[in-house]
C-alpha cells in the first residue's frame, strides 16, 4: 500500500468530480492516507466520526476524543471536507440507490503504485483483532498460557478474534499482536468479552469504543464491572466451559 500514490489518485478524482465531501474508513491505511489527501485538496479532515453530520454548511460532525472518553463537535470550514468514520459507528442499513461506474486513469506524479515488499505476514484462518466483530480477551486470571485453550475454543464458537491484556503479553503468555488497550491495539468490536481481566484504566481506554462489553471475573470489586454492560461474578474455569457448551447447543439448534 502506497499512501502517497493513492492520495494523489483520489485527489485527482475528487477535483475532476468537484467532490465536496470524501468519506474514508478508520483503518490503518486510511489514517495514513487521509492527512495526505487533505493536504492535496486543501481540505479539513475530521477523524473518529461517530454520527451523521449535524449540519452541512459548514460540515459539522460528532467525534470521539481522549481515547473515547468524551465527544467533541467539529466544524469543517474549508471548501472540501474529509470524514473518517469510526468502526461500527453506524451499523448496516439498506438504502435504495443507483449509480454508474466510470473509468478513471490518474496521472501519476513522482509517486507510483510500486511497493517494495520487505516482509510477508503469513495468512491464517484466524480473525484479526482489527477486523473482528467479536473479541474474546484473557488476562492474568487464567493463571498461565496452558489454559488459553478455552479462550480459543470460545472464540472459535463465536467466530471471534482472541486478545489479551498487557501483563499477559509482557509475560510472554500471548504474542504482543494480541495486546489490546491504550498502549496496545484499540478495539471497536460489537462484542468484547473480558475473561480474568481486572480492568486497568489503560485497558478500558483501549476497548471503550466496543458496543457491548462482558466481563467474567471472580472478584466482584474488579474495576471492569463498572465499565461492562454485563458481568458474571464467578470462576472463569467453571463459567467459560459452561458458556461454550450452551453456545454450541444454541448453534446446533439454529
Amino acid at each position: 500500500f502506497n499512501a502517497e500514490a493513492y492520495a494523489d489518485a483520489l485527489a485527482q478524482a475528487a477535483k475532476k468530480e468537484d467532490a465536496k465531501v470524501i468519506v474514508v474508513s478508520q483503518s490503518a491505511n486510511a489514517k495514513y492516507l487521509a492527512p495526505l489527501l487533505a493536504v492535496d485538496l486543501e481540505a479539513g479532515y475530521a477523524s473518529n466520526v461517530v454520527a451523521l453530520p449535524e449540519n452541512t454548511s459548514p460540515v459539522t460532525v460528532k467525534r470521539t476524543a481522549f481515547t473515547n472518553k468524551a465527544f467533541n463537535i467539529t466544524e469543517i470550514t474549508t471548501g472540501r471536507a474529509i470524514i473518517g468514520v469510526s468502526k461500527n459507528a453506524y451499523g448496516l442499513h439498506e438504502t435504495e440507490a443507483s449509480g454508474t461506474n466510470e473509468d478513471f486513469i490518474p496521472e501519476l506524479g513522482s509517486e507510483d503504485f510500486t511497493v517494495n515488499v520487505e516482509s510477508v505476514d503469513k495468512a491464517t484462518d484466524k480473525v484479526t483483532i482489527a477486523d473482528a466483530e467479536v473479541v474474546v480477551s484473557g488476562g492474568r486470571g487464567l493463571k498461565g498460557p496452558e489454559n488459553w485453550g478455552m479462550i480459543e475454543e470460545l472464540a472459535d464458537v463465536l467466530g471471534a478474534a482472541t486478545a489479551c491484556s498487557k501483563p499477559v503479553s509482557d509475560m510472554g503468555w500471548r504474542p504482543h499482536s494480541e495486546h489490546v488497550g491504550q498502549t496496545g491495539k484499540p478495539v471497536a468490536s460489537n462484542l468484547y468479552i473480558a475473561i480474568g481481566i481486572s480492568g486497568a484504566i489503560q485497558h478500558l481506554a483501549g476497548i471503550n469504543a466496543s458496543k457491548t462489553k462482558v466481563v467474567i471475573n471472580n472478584d466482584p470489586e474488579a474495576p471492569f464491572f463498572k465499565a461492562a454492560d454485563y458481568g458474571v461474578v464467578g470462576d472463569a474455569f467453571e463459567v467459560v466451559p459452561k458458556l461454550i457448551e450452551k453456545l454450541k447447543t444454541f448453534k446446533a439448534n439454529q
